[in-house]
């Protein structure tokens, strides 16, 4: 199949030089299970077996009529009522019916995540900035660093101003620290107001663990819960998504999940031989075993799709890098490749030089707009030929006889078409990228929905945390470390500052 049309949604593979040869892309033992799997999914069977859970992010974008169970219960009637919780809110922040505790409406929500309670949002409210409502200004902080808060915190009034929390187990270090400090500076701008009138009034929990929000004081209508069946990096479509929803208001929203279940439709249903995601999953694989890709390049012809790129280095990298099996054995061959990008034009004069004239295989993702409203005429022409270019130029290359001039050519890529940059087809194309995740786990046999490797790092920093604090750490550090920690104090001891302000 050289290329698929779901609704107005294209999808191209004539540029990765398998047309002919197609079929060798679905092994037998893949067409026999992958009914199986979609079967475990619905049925909420514990897919990620490493956390005895099921996988079931696709019932967050479900009907009423969808079958699909946890512990043989329906779970799409709570879901419908959680996102008529969120729904409600959004409109009381809206209509200026949400106040802060001196009564002052809520003008300014910023949402405190990281990685899958960050990237996802963040990429869709930037994505859809033509639909942001005049009511309210969404922005977001991720980063330990304190300049990030900062800068978003600089110009804001603390009586206007909702955090909204987003953190599965309410637990997470980096989102914990900036929550704290987010609370410290409203305490300074709001000041005779108790932290637990301003905890209730100006923070909302987006989480997993509504106990342990209760815990921190949140108040339960400023509780929005999801489940432990939703991985991070896909719970954009869960409570998680509230951002998204305070931006671009509640009808959006639910165009983004309607946008998203009817990828899931499709590939639930369509055939192995025309189902995008199952085609996508397959080629990439395809590229790695067959054609040693070293990456996958991401390259959205979109300004407002920047953030693309880092939105699926974490669905793809954090899901699929894995070398053990599910058995615990260790895989034979490669899995997931480097996930890197940028938006064309700019990345066409940066590194495209090296795919152009490189020599390594790196496929691309192309992904344009066919159709846009946006200002100053003829750049939406020209922006559509430079990719349709670059498609072209990898594929095909040029031989000149100045050697320095010549371009082998020979660069697989696929190029995908939104008829127009709107919430029901970017919930479209974000689900396709998620189900290609899937399978491909399901072809190395890995399991896409755990992340031990994360949690390594994270646990070490605890320990160094405390060597800094004076305190003994849980495990040794390596000599390495403490001599990294002792010039970090003899330079702060020097400049006379701890690097805290």
């Amino acid at each position: 199949m050289s290329f698929i049309k779901l609704e107005d949604f294209y999808i191209s593979f004539k540029e990765q030089f398998l047309i002919n040869d197609s079929m060798s892309l679905f092994p037998t033992t893949f067409k026999n299970s992958f009914p199986n799997w979609i079967s475990r999914i619905t049925k909420g069977e514990h897919v990620n077996h490493t956390e005895g859970r099921p996988v079931l992010h696709v019932a967050l974008r479900g009907a009423l009529d969808d079958r699909i169970f946890v512990n043989d219960r329906p779970i799409i009637p709570q879901i419908v009522a959680a996102r008529q919780k969120q729904a409600e809110f959004q409109g009381l922040v809206q209509s200026r019916k949400i106040l802060g505790t001196t009564n002052q409406p809520i003008r300014q929500v910023v949402n405190i995540g990281i990685g899958g309670s960050d990237l996802g949002p963040r990429l869709v409210v930037e994505a859809l900035s033509k639909f942001h409502q005049p009511t309210v200004n969404v922005q977001f902080v991720a980063n330990l660093d304190s300049a990030d808060l900062a800068e978003k915190l600089k110009n804001l009034d603390p009586a206007e101003t909702l955090f909204t929390v987003a953190s599965k187990t309410f637990t997470t270090a980096e989102t914990r620290r900036n929550l704290e400090s987010a609370i410290g500076w409203l305490q300074q701008g709001l000041r005779g107001i108790s932290r637990e009138a301003i905890i209730q009034h100006h923070i909302v929990a987006l989480t997993a663990n509504p106990e342990e929000a209760r815990r921190f004081g949140v108040q339960a209508d400023y509780i929005f819960e999801f489940w432990d069946w939703v991985g991070g990096r896909f719970s954009l479509w869960s409570s998680v998504g509230l951002p998204i929803a305070l931006a671009i208001g509640y009808d959006n929203f639910e165009k983004l999940l309607a946008g998203a279940r009817a990828m899931d439709q499709h590939f639930f249903n369509a055939p192995v031989e025309e189902n995008i995601p199952v085609l996508m999953a397959l080629i990439g694989a395809w590229n790695i075993e067959k054609r040693d890709a070293v990456g996958l390049n991401i390259v959205p012809y979109s300004h407002r799709l920047q953030l693309l790129p880092a939105y699926l280095q974490q669905l793809e990298m954090e899901s699929n890098g894995k070398r053990v099996d599910f058995y615990g054995n260790e895989v034979e061959g490669k899995t997931a490749t480097i996930i890197f990008g940028g938006a064309g034009t700019n990345v066409q004069h940066s590194y495209f030089q090296m795919l152009h004239q490189g020599t390594w295989t790196i496929p691309t993702d192309f992904i344009a707009i066919a159709s846009t409203d946006e200002p100053f005429p003829g750049h939406a022409d020209s922006l559509l030929a430079n990719c349709f270019a670059q498609s072209s130029a990898l594929a095909q290359g040029w031989h000149d006889r100045d050697p320095h001039k010549s371009c082998s050519g020979g660069q697989p890529s696929t190029m995908i078409i939104l008829p127009k940059l709107d919430p029901y087809y970017l919930g479209m194309l974000l689900a396709m990228y998620e189900h290609k995740v899937f399978v491909q786990g399901m072809l190395w046999q890995i399991n896409s929905f755990d992340q031990w490797g994360v949690e390594l790092g994270k646990r070490i920093a605890k320990d160094i945390e405390k060597v800094f604090a004076n305190e003994t750490p849980n495990t040794p550090l390596s000599e390495n470390t403490y001599e990294l920690i002792e010039h970090v104090r003899r330079i702060r001891a020097q400049y006379n500052s701890d690097g805290e302000q």
